[in-house]
């Protein structure tokens, strides 16, 4: 992969990662902020008419039940976490309500309640990957935890959004079926959609380019082989090493160094000694010293 597709590559997954976490910011201030755009999103809306303490028509929220007014969501006070999709439990009453509530009041209960839980974690891990990117752009470390956390952020926010869908088109099939107009918040949902995709493309980023970083380090680390001296092998040194001990610019070892070379160049020069006339030399020798010694006397 060359370096511009790298870079681009980098600052896709960092767009990427912004637009996730302003998108899971978005769906959580759902309900609890009454001003445009998000007055407007909603989760399912549905006909309570006749429905004791329940406005006539019902919007349920990221926080709680809302009533609509005109085209806007309006949220009194009654909100609360993890706020579930279920009449039964939002108005404390049986009175009118559609028997699929009644009837599957657990799983419309359970399933709303754990997406509330898994939409605040996912927006946990993602944040944190999110500032954490930039730091993996330069150290091996980094990458290695942020693709990690994007990884269990996009795993909490596919199941919260899942799990949320299907208890909205359970709600929305409910009202229905009990002849009662209902409908899903199109604006909601399209934001918790592209929250999953980018999800999905940010963490297929941040995986491939850790793994890329993994295996080029394996490659300099398989190329890179140490190399050991012809001439000095692993016990060789040892026995050199008190030879390097010493300087080599001292005069005295120099001078000594020399001595001991001549001697030996002399040594190796001198021819070995011819024992065919040693005997008539030697005669010679003592032959004239004798004569010298006789002419002294006299």
């Amino acid at each position: 992969m060359s370096a511009f597709l790298r870079a681009v590559l980098k600052v896709t997954t960092l767009l990427f990662l912004a637009g996730n976490t302003l998108l899971l910011i978005l769906i959580i201030l759902s309900g609890a902020v009454n001003n445009y755009p998000v007055n407007h999103f909603y989760w399912v809306q549905g006909d309570t008419r006749g429905i004791p303490n329940a406005s006539d028509l019902t919007r349920w929220t990221f926080w709680g039940a809302c009533e609509r007014r005109g085209q806007e969501t309006f949220c009194g006070n009654n909100l609360s976490p993890a706020y579930p999709i279920s009449p039964v439990d939002n108005f404390g009453t049986t009175t009118n309500v559609p028997d699929s509530f009644i009837s599957n009041r657990d799983s419309f209960y359970y399933l709303t309640r754990f997406s509330f839980c898994f939409f605040w974690i996912a927006l946990a891990f993602i944040g944190i990957s999110f500032l954490l990117y930039i730091g993996s752009w330069c150290s091996y470390g980094f990458a290695k935890v942020v693709w990690m956390l994007t990884a269990v952020g996009c795993l909490f926010n596919v199941t919260a959004v899942v799990l949320q869908t299907a208890a909205s088109v359970m709600a929305r099939n409910a009202f229905s079926d009990s002849n009662r107009e209902a409908s899903l918040g199109a604006d909601l949902y399209g934001i918790a959609w592209a929250s999953v995709s980018l999800s999905i493309m940010e963490t297929a980023f941040t995986v491939s380019e850790y793994f890329t970083w993994f295996l080029s380090k394996s490659r300099e680390q398989h190329t890179q082989v140490p190399v050991v001296s012809q001439e000095t092998g692993p016990f060789k040194s040892i026995f050199s090493s008190k030879k390097e001990q010493y300087p080599t610019d001292d005069p005295t070892l120099a001078v000594n160094d020399q001595y001991a070379s001549n001697t030996v160049n002399t040594m190796t020069s001198v021819p070995p000694h011819e024992n065919t006339h040693s005997g008539i030399n030697f005669f010679t020798i003592r032959k004239s010293q004798k004569t010298k010694a006789d002419e002294e006397s006299v």
